[in-house]
């Protein structure tokens, strides 16, 4: 006997529910953390372009105050990787003009301890202006002084 038109149409809406039950399940595995500091008198804008085998993940944009006498300036913004294997490496770019620029490559594979994989940019005054990457494993997010960075993610 075959199916009727309605228990066609009803075995497809429990297939199509199941499958998207499935796919809410899966949570993204890769949490990337974007920590800009800047120990300078000046704001800056700038951005971090995150890139896996050549093709753009990430391309955060990030505006930074001028640091205060003293102290710096923090923001940071917590990126949602997606499913992505651990041992990934990523290529990292940190750019806020005028030749601040640094690269660096960062490899997914901090232990299950940590929430997820951090990107530090600093921004120091010392001699000419200068921007230097650091790549790490994070436990904390956010710092109770920093500053939620907006994502433009484009």
């Amino acid at each position: 006997m075959s199916p009727t038109r309605r228990q066609f149409l009803l075995a497809g809406t429990g297939a199509i529910t199941a499958l998207a039950g499935c796919s809410a399940l899966s949570d993204p595995q890769q949490t990337l953390l974007v920590t800009v500091n800047n120990y300078t008198e000046s704001s800056h804008q700038g951005h971090v372009l995150v890139e896996k085998d050549g093709t753009e993940l990430v391309h955060q944009y990030l505006d930074v105050g001028a640091a205060e006498p003293d102290q710096g300036r923090t923001v940071e913004t917590k990126i949602a990787l997606g499913e992505m294997p651990s041992g990934t490496p990523l290529d990292v770019t940190a750019s806020f003009g005028d030749g601040l620029k640094a690269t660096g490559q960062h490899t997914l594979d901090c232990s299950d301890e940590y929430i997820g994989k951090a990107i530090y940019v600093h921004i120091e005054p010392e001699g000419p202006v200068s921007v230097s990457l650091n790549l790490a494993c994070f436990d904390e997010f956010p710092e109770n002084e920093a500053l939620q960075g907006g994502t433009n993610q484009s």
